[in-house]
């Protein structure tokens, strides 16, 4: 009994230290887990300041990006309008290029303006010294015309019956029509030349003028320059049948030149007027308006054949006919291209 009670006892003590045992691995592995969950809770408040500075650095980029999109949205507004500024610099430079040449299109208009303007000035005086000129020698006609009738003797009488007679003959008309041409070259000359820059065709303009009728006379009146030779043309007239009557330029005192045909024209033409049915003028000169009234007084047609715009005015109202000549009677003058 005493050695199963000894035994128990050896058995409880063994259980009772190994209760010791255990209660002392409970406290060593209780202080290591206090130890482990204060390291922990160190550890969670090291996270959780992380964490804190993480949501502040986060809140801080979140501000940055925020700023950052700002500052794109407001370099891309920059853009845009720098792109905008660059397309309407590019058509500003367009517009100014446009500028600069019609710029120059217009200095060059006053350049030409200029030597216009020159050459108007330069044309004025020459007109003003061919109207003296002309007024000059129309004085000398004149007054040789007044010594030449003077000097005429007159039968009144005989010279009434003539024209009772005149007055009484029937003029012919259509393709039986008696018409002499009468042309003043000078005036066809120049009209040609400024008007078209060509020269008439003087063929072409007596079958046109004449028309079929039968011709008693083409006569042309030419005033020669010293410095031009005119011998071809004078030849290649009278060969289409014109008969031509020519006068020298002259000089007279403080070295005017004159020469004009307007009185032996008007001579020429006076002594038709009981030998044809149509009186031709290829003259603009709005001095041949008397000749003209006399003609028609008579009887006898009158046809005009000019330029439009270099015919006088009452001419062109007078005359039983006007045929302004146009560029299908001329021939065009090449040489005069870059001069004109």
């Amino acid at each position: 009994m005493d050695a199963l009670t000894d035994n128990k006892t050896t058995d409880l003590a063994k259980e009772l230290q190994k209760s010791e045992n255990l209660r002392a691995r409970l406290i060593e592995k209780n202080r290591f887990l206090y130890r482990e969950n204060k390291r922990l809770k160190s550890g969670f408040r090291r996270i959780f300041e992380e964490k804190s500075n993480l949501k502040k650095e986060l809140n801080n980029v979140t501000q940055t990006k925020q700023g950052l999109e700002g500052k794109i949205k407001l370099i891309l507004g920059k853009l845009k309008r720098f792109q905008n500024v660059e397309y309407e610099s590019k058509k500003i430079r367009e517009e100014l290029t446009k500028y600069k040449n019609k710029l120059q299109e217009l200095n060059a208009l006053i350049v030409e303006k200029k030597q216009l303007l020159s050459k108007y000035e330069e044309i004025k005086k020459q007109k003003k010294f061919m109207i003296e000129v002309v007024l000059t020698e129309r004085y000398e006609w004149i007054n040789r015309l007044r010594g030449m009738i003077r000097n005429i003797p007159v039968d009144y009488l005989d010279m009434e019956k003539k024209l009772k007679l005149a007055d009484k003959t029937r003029h012919r008309v259509g393709k039986y029509a008696r018409v002499a041409l009468f042309v003043d070259v000078q005036n066809m000359f120049y009209s040609a030349k400024n008007l078209y820059n060509g020269r008439l065709d003087y063929e072409k303009f007596l079958e046109s003028t004449v028309g079929g009728r039968s011709l008693v006379q083409a006569t042309s009146y030419i005033v020669q320059t010293p410095d031009i030779d005119q011998t071809k043309f004078i030849s290649l007239l009278k060969s289409m049948g014109y008969i031509v009557r020519t006068m020298d330029l002259k000089t007279g005192t403080g070295g005017f030149a004159k020469g004009n045909w307007d009185v032996g024209m008007a001579i020429d033409i006076l002594s038709m007027i009981d030998k044809i049915d149509i009186l031709i003028l290829a003259s603009g000169d709005g001095d041949f308006v008397p000749i003209v009234k006399l003609f028609q007084k008579k009887g006898v047609g009158v046809e005009v054949f000019s330029f439009a715009y270099n015919t006088a005015i009452d001419l062109k109202e007078i005359a039983d006919r006007f045929y302004p000549i146009t560029a299908d009677l001329l021939i065009q003058d090449f040489s005069n291209n870059s001069s004109k």
